[in-house]
């Protein structure tokens, strides 16, 4: 059952009946929606004459209303308390909150994309209408005739207008709707000073503060310079093989966040809080405290004694001191991007934060049928920019990469489903496996040739390094970034020591890594 709501004045004189037929029900499911999750308003551009029905302008202005008035869920006691008396008369005689009750226990905002993209497709259909355009009358298209009306009802919005332009496009007028910027170059004032404050700097990851000692507790301060840190309102990626140190490598970037004051909300698929905040302890310890005793597969077994209860209370005190309530964990139990959206969305607007990682990213099951594999990657990543750009936000993800393409020793976006479309989306893309033997052997033909920066008479020169062949190694290669030169083009990426024992990374050189394969 949905809202029982009339057309307004005009509608039906407007447009043919066909253009109209649903839209009471469509409205109905999104005000439904509406009324279960008032925060779901801050996803829509809808002003009130996107309604045509009454209801539905009545009741999406008496939600703004409340909504504008710091309300983010809706009950009767908030409605009469904070409404005018004409607009609680008119509540009244729409039935009270009896009606909004019941459309609240049977509507699923789970479907909520899907309804609003459907009143979206509605309105456009309208708009074309009011522009000129009849949709009832049959046209050919590519050899085949077709009823513009009957073929836009089985497509989303953007599939619709997707249609349109690429039609007008193909008179030959080459011209796209989809501009970002438009601007006459000129060098101001505010834009030269916006150079020198280093406004295009974004968040670095270089330090986590200092340690016991006054030290600085270094994270990754080579790759947070080559990009220039993580800009708010953009998407990053980490790419790996599994069990490589995925989510190692991002509690360290995130202990450099929460020192340059971020507030962090995690998302994971695949792994539980419990094993986070084991990773975050013995790092903290190892970092901070200088203590290695504890590993994490010690704290986890039981295995403490009085010495490392001491340094973890130290631990614990440091945590409380300088980072209560700034990380918050969500586990999920599969990849439903909008089991996501939806918290990201409640904890930036509710709770104030401004960077989210999630991790890791997997194919949704339900796209095993209908949807090609590859596709889900890159329209879920599209999805994840989108509300980091409307909510300017720092977003971050880390993704699984195939287990066929293990072997392969130079990393490049190939390596991603769709991999074009994909590194299209992101602002940074990181690329990370496991270094093997022969990569260190300089008589190999694999090696890897490592070597450090030496400055010499105001010059950089490279010096060889040779790492320890008995430690853990990971190469991580920087495939895009949106300054300088990635991997691809200098054929060098970064060599680090891992210490998984204590979710310990270490930037020690960098490498050129040989193209080919291993196995």
């Amino acid at each position: 059952m949905i809202i029982i709501a009339e057309f307004i004045s005009g509608v039906k004189e407007k447009y043919p009946a066909q253009l109209l037929k649903g839209r009471i029900e469509v409205e109905g499911n999104v005000i439904s929606c509406f009324f279960k999750d008032m925060l779901l308003l801050d996803d829509t551009c809808f002003e009130r004459d996107n309604f045509i029905t009454s209801d539905g302008r009545f009741y999406f202005a008496m939600l703004n209303q409340l909504r504008s008035k710091g309300f983010y869920s809706l009950d009767e006691v908030t409605i009469l308390s904070n409404l005018p008396e004409e607009t609680i008369e008119i509540y009244e005689d729409m039935g009270g909150w009896e009606t909004i009750q019941h459309q609240i226990d049977i509507i699923n905002t789970q479907n909520f994309d899907t309804y609003i993209d459907i009143l979206y497709r509605e309105n456009i259909i309208l708009k074309m209408h009011d522009d000129g355009f009849n949709l009832l009358k049959e046209i050919d298209s590519n050899g085949k005739k077709i009823i513009p009306l009957k073929l836009f009802r089985k497509m989303t919005s953007e599939e619709v207008t997707d249609w349109y332009e690429a039609r007008i496009s193909s008179y030959g007028t080459g011209y796209s709707s989809k501009v970002l910027e438009e601007e006459i170059i000129d060098f101001d004032d505010e834009f030269i000073d916006s150079c020198a404050e280093g406004s295009e700097n974004g968040v670095p990851f270089d330090i986590a503060g200092y340690d016991k000692n006054g030290e600085e507790m270094n994270c990754f301060p080579f790759l947070s310079r080559q990009i220039m840190g993580l800009l708010e309102g953009t998407f990053t990626m980490m790419g790996g093989f599994s069990s490589c140190g995925k989510s190692s490598w991002w509690v360290t970037v995130i202990m450099s966040l929460l020192h340059y004051d971020r507030k962090i909300l995690i998302i994971s698929n695949e792994e539980s809080v419990k094993k986070f905040k084991v990773k975050f302890l013995v790092w903290l310890l190892a970092k901070y405290s200088r203590y290695f005793k504890l590993t994490k597969k010690k704290l986890t077994s039981g295995d403490i004694d009085v010495e490392s209860r001491k340094q973890l209370t130290i631990i614990q005190d440091y945590w409380k001191k300088n980072f209560k309530n700034r990380v918050k964990f969500i586990a999920i139990n599969d990849a439903d991007m909008r089991v996501v959206k939806k918290k990201i969305r409640e904890n930036v607007l509710r709770h104030g934060y401004d960077t989210v990682l999630y991790d890791t990213f997997k194919i949704q099951e339900s796209d095993f049928e209908g949807l090609r594999q590859d596709l889900s990657l890159v329209r879920d990543s599209r999805e994840l920019d989108k509300l980091a750009k409307k909510y300017n936000i720092i977003m971050l993800a880390s993704v699984q990469l195939a287990e066929r393409m293990k072997g392969k020793l130079f990393l490049d976006s190939s390596v991603l489903s769709n991999s074009k479309q994909t590194k299209e989306i992101l602002e940074n893309l990181f690329l990370m496996r496991t270094v093997y033997d022969e990569e260190l052997d300089e008589k190999s033909k694999y090696y890897c040739r490592p070597f450090r920066l030496k400055k010499v008479n105001d010059k950089w020169i490279e010096e060889e390094y040779k790492p320890d062949r008995n430690a853990v190694w990971r190469i991580v290669f920087v495939e895009k970034c949106r300054n300088g030169s990635n991997s691809s083009d200098t054929g060098v990426a970064y060599l680090l020591k891992f210490s998984g024992d204590h979710t310990l990374f270490r930037e020690v050189a960098q490498c050129r890594p040989r193209h080919g394969e291993i196995r």
